[in-house]
């Protein structure tokens, strides 16, 4: 008999944190937007990401520079 179970959606940083990388490292990803879910950058590490959305880390180098 099942009472009141809810299913609780993960985040980006489960996600992430679940890939191997610390919670610290985690964070600066995102605060440098180089996370994406589903091709859309994401600065906050509570946006939903369950399965089977695509979680990345892009880094492109010299970007900063081209600003």
């Amino acid at each position: 008999m099942a009472t009141g179970s809810a299913v609780v959606e993960k985040t980006v940083m489960d996600r992430l944190i679940e890939s191997g990388i610390t919670e610290q490292r985690a964070l600066g990803h995102l605060r440098n937007g180089w996370v994406r879910v589903d091709d859309q950058v994401v600065t906050d590490a509570a946006t939903p990401a369950g399965w089977p959305a695509r979680v990345e880390i892009r880094s492109i180098r010299g970007q900063a520079d081209a600003d």
